[in-house]
């Protein structure tokens, strides 16, 4: 019986310094995530008035497609809903919009005409071009350009473009003609 209770010591002892670690690890972990957890809460996603790019038939589907298989999120926003267009063009089948305040994503803009020298950027298998001030961006190799505006609050724009860029490259065609910088 004596050693018995010798050899239960150690695990005794091992349990006592366990749990309270355990326990405090858990609380540092879950002070660590909560104010994240509550700035997405705050996080305002009612629906965003936009624009409506006028489509072409074709153009619709293909805008169609895109908005239909967008991702939850973007760059670690939440998608919103978005409002706004008339007659039979609707702003959820060519618009997409995410986070506080929203980055827009519109399918269906005016194509940007760049040099061959410009600087562009390829991600996740789509080519885009910005403004200087990077707030602007558009697609360049894609049928169907695709224009984002990201506020200038966001510091990582290419977090979100990675994201879109993948459904972009899946749903909207890529063009017959591309800026040098592209390939």
């Amino acid at each position: 019986m004596g050693s018995e209770k010798k050899s239960r010591l150690p695990a005794i002892v091992a349990t006592a310094v366990a749990v309270p670690v355990a326990v405090v690890s858990g609380v540092l972990v879950f002070n660590a995530i909560a104010p994240e957890a509550e700035e997405h809460a705050r996080q305002d996603l009612s629906a965003v008035s936009v624009e409506v790019p006028v489509l072409s038939d074709e153009d619709a589907v293909i805008c169609l497609a895109l908005t239909a298989t967008a991702p939850e999120t973007a760059g670690g926003l939440r998608a919103r809903p978005v409002s706004g267009g008339e007659g039979d063009a609707s702003a959820a089948e060519a618009v997409l919009a995410y986070g506080d305040p929203a980055v827009v994503a519109s399918c269906g803009v005016e194509p940007v005409a760049v040099e061959d020298t410009a600087l562009v950027y390829k991600l996740n298998g789509v080519c885009w071009y910005s403004d200087e001030a990077g707030v602007e961006w558009t697609t360049l190799d894609r049928q169907v350009p695709v224009g984002v505006n990201v506020p200038d609050a966001d510091e990582q724009p290419v977090d979100v473009l990675n994201d879109l860029s993948t459904v972009i490259a899946a749903k909207v065609p890529a063009a017959a003609e591309a800026p040098t910088g592209c390939a």
